[in-house]
Formats: structure tokens, C-alpha cells, sequence
């Protein structure tokens, strides 16, 4: 009679672990959804200045031609990638040769960036515009007009870009 007891004991015993492990699971579970719906709604306010200040730097190191300082912005690694102008994909070393010629031919660089939106998602922001780039090459200046997708990544509390994607626009759809 005590071995039925004891046996009987040890299975409500087990039955009630394993629910009380399994409410813990679901409170787990409910949790990391929680965070999951928190990095895609917050706005992350101050992530977003940051990215902002990048932004603009990078635009004023290629106005001022400084080609270190322009690829610094760059997180170049085999994750790197970039689409431009509708062109196969190309990699890190393709678009730091891309990025130093453009300063080697440029002499100055104006644009205007229209519909900008800067989304975070906690080490990660996606950038996209639509720009009126007009570099001076030579004594002419060329009208691009481009939209612009940059995604950032948060690596060593710095933002940096891991891909470019620039497409033409026309003038109408940029408005």
C-alpha cells in the first residue's frame, strides 16, 4: 500500500513540475515576443539622431573630398553588398574602388535628400531617400537623380554601413 502511495505521490509530484515548468516556457515565450514586437515598433529616438549625424557626415565627406574619411563610414566585410544603378550585385572591394574614384573625378558635390526615413531596429537601421545628387565633374554638373536604401549596423557602439542600393528615379516619382 505505501509503494502505491509513494508511486502515486511521485506522479502528481512530476505532473506538477512539468506544468509549472511549462507556465515558465510560456512566460518565456511571451516574453521574447514582447521584445520582438518591441524592436520593430519602438522608434528608438536617439538611435535615430545618431544615424542622422552619420548620415550627414558621410555627405560631408564626400562634399569636402575626404576619401579615408568616407570609407570609414563602411563596415566592409564578405557581409558587405551593393546595388547600383541596375547592376549585378557587387561586394566590399567593389565599392571602396567605386567610392574612391568618384572622389578622385568629383570637384564638388551638392544634393538634397527628399522622403527620408530612418527605421531602427536595434543594431540595425535601414535608411532609404530619394536624392538629387549633382556632383561637378570636370566643369559640368551631372543631375542623379537616385533613390537610396543605406542599412547601418551597430558594431562597436558605431554605426556603419553594411549595404548600398542606388537606383535611378525619375523627377516625377520623387515627387
Amino acid at each position: 500500500m505505501r509503494t502505491k502511495v509513494f508511486f502515486v505521490l511521485v506522479i502528481i509530484f512530476g505532473i506538477v513540475i512539468t506544468g509549472c515548468k511549462q507556465t515558465e516556457e510560456k512566460a518565456e515565450v511571451e516574453d521574447i515576443e514582447e521584445v520582438k514586437i518591441d524592436l520593430i515598433n519602438d522608434e528608438f529616438p536617439e538611435e535615430k539622431k545618431e544615424v542622422k549625424a552619420v548620415l550627414d557626415s558621410l555627405f560631408m565627406s564626400i562634399q569636402q573630398r575626404e576619401t579615408e574619411e568616407l570609407l570609414s563610414y563602411h563596415l566592409y566585410s564578405d557581409k558587405f553588398t551593393e546595388f547600383r544603378d541596375g547592376l549585378p550585385r557587387t561586394g566590399a572591394s567593389e565599392n571602396e574602388e567605386y567610392e574612391r574614384q568618384l572622389l578622385k573625378n568629383i570637384s564638388s558635390f551638392d544634393y538634397n535628400l527628399e522622403d527620408l526615413k530612418i527605421n531602427i531596429f536595434d543594431k540595425v537601421a535601414i535608411v532609404t531617400f530619394n536624392a538629387d545628387f549633382r556632383p561637378t565633374i570636370g566643369e559640368n554638373v551631372v543631375q542623379l537623380w537616385r533613390q537610396g536604401t543605406i542599412v547601418f549596423v551597430k558594431n562597436d557602439d558605431v554605426w556603419r554601413i553594411t549595404h548600398e542600393h542606388f537606383s535611378p528615379i525619375t523627377v516625377e516619382d520623387s515627387k
